[in-house]
């Protein structure tokens, strides 16, 4: 059993309950109406429930299965006056029954007992559970770091045959960042929370010293319920330089997550680092596209190009070609926008695709990635229901996947929520498990 400092994180930073996704359009349009105050549970309940009132709610990837499931967990920490527990009151509760009784690990004889394979129903694969991230070990390609939005962070020395879980002492985590130090690989940082499905809050950014032995709380801690870490990066010239996107802006530290400083305010969906270039940060939030060139101090918005009522946009980058840049693009109702591409830099950008649903469902808001080849600018691949490729930078795309025939050899679960290339590998994170 691993030794986790479980009462240092929970007197730290309490768990809490996560809102229903923060992305989607009924929580995008409560929080219009509650200027700022938090909504109760039977608010966001009524505001979901007029939404999938109003389309079909059936189809696949309407995203009323997330919906259904934040209802069923939320009842558990709703209050008498109808809001949701906050962090302090939980971390009284945990507080009071384990701490306070001397309660740091688990002692009960519970074991697994199977079953530990995939298992197909004829149409898809019931999976092994969502993932939101993955990381490789730069210096060592059996090693694996995996994400989950309620288990917390899995590790795997080979090669994904078999799996540790790393935070199961840390208060209830859910993780969809992840970071490994180049320099050091016993440095991992971990971006707690759930940032897709709102099932888990985030108590802030940790870091272990240890290859994910141990964990230890960093200068980025969140009180709220509703606070998210969406992406982790570390400065290929400086370990110390972190660059962390969260759902209310842009962090940066200059001593390895001692401190952070915040200098962009917003819903930052996705950041990425220009290949070859340290100081220039690409980064997605409040329906724009921002550029910094001088390591996150400042941002620039950059318009040209790109459309109006964009609801989320993710991206990616390749040292195949550091000048390009794609974006993929959703609208207000979780849609597809388009995907754009600049080759400049960032500059300027234009539309790519030829109007194919690549997304192929509503639910944008829920999950939705793009990854770009490291050794083909023109190499793209996006997810959202199946995985879709393109050979010519997005004017074409070939789904290579379907959802509901496990026998290919192609196959991954439904709704994708990361595409990640290491090496020669690409990765899948799906609500199926890690592919």
């Amino acid at each position: 059993m691993k030794n986790f400092f479980f009462s240092v994180m929970l007197s730290v930073a309490a768990l809490a309950f996560a809102q229903s996704p923060l992305n989607a359009p009924w929580m995008q349009q409560l929080q219009l109406q509650k200027n700022g105050t938090e909504p109760t549970y039977q608010e966001i309940v009524d505001a979901g429930t007029a939404y999938f009132d109003s389309i079909d709610k059936d189809a696949k990837g309407s995203g009323y299965k997330p919906f259904m499931r934040w209802i069923e967990t939320a009842k558990q920490f709703v209050k008498d006056d109808g809001s949701l527990q906050t962090n302090a009151e939980l971390d009284a509760i945990i507080n009071d029954r384990f701490i306070a009784k001397g309660v740091t690990a688990d002692d009960s004889n519970w074991f697994p007992n199977g079953p530990y394979g995939v298992i197909g129903t004829g149409s898809w694969s019931t999976g092994q559970g969502r993932v939101n991230a993955i990381a490789v070990d730069p210096n060592n390609a059996s090693t694996y770091y995996i994400g989950a939005p309620g288990g917390g962070v899995f590790k795997s020395t080979d090669a994904g045959a078999t799996w540790t879980p790393l935070t199961d002492f840390i208060s209830r985590v859910g993780a969809s960042a992840i970071a490994i130090d180049p320099n050091n690989s016993n440095i991992v940082y971990v971006g707690t929370g759930d940032d897709d499905g709102g099932d888990a809050p985030s108590i802030g950014m940790l870091k272990s010293i240890d290859g994910g032995a141990t964990f230890s709380p960093t200068g980025l801690t969140f009180p709220g319920s509703s606070s998210e870490i969406t992406e982790i990066y570390i400065s290929p010239t400086n370990s110390n330089e972190l660059f962390i996107a969260t759902n209310v802006g842009f962090f940066k530290s200059t001593n390895a997550g001692a401190s952070v400083s915040l200098t962009f305010s917003g819903d930052v969906k996705d950041i990425k680092l220009k290949p070859g270039d340290a100081n220039t940060i690409y980064l997605t939030a409040n329906g724009g596209f921002y550029i910094s060139t001088n390591a996150g101090n400042t941002f620039t918005r950059v318009t040209s190009g790109l459309p109006n009522g964009v609801g989320r946009m993710v991206l990616a980058v390749t040292p195949a070609n550091a000048q390009y840049v794609y974006i993929l693009a959703i609208d207000g109702s979780a849609g597809l926008l388009g995907l754009y591409r600049s080759t400049n830099g960032g500059t300027t950008f234009s539309k790519r695709d030829n109007g194919v649903d690549i997304l192929e469902n509503s639910q944008g808001f829920y999950d939705l990635a793009m990854e770009v080849s490291p050794t083909d600018a023109n190499r793209v691949y996006t997810g959202c229901l199946n995985v879709w490729a393109s050979s010519n930078g997005g004017s074409t795309f070939t789904k290579i996947n379907s959802w509901s025939s496990p026998s290919q050899p192609s196959y991954t679960h439904a709704d994708i929520h990361q595409i990640r290339a290491f090496g020669n590998t690409l990765f899948v994170a799906s609500d199926g498990g890690i592919y």
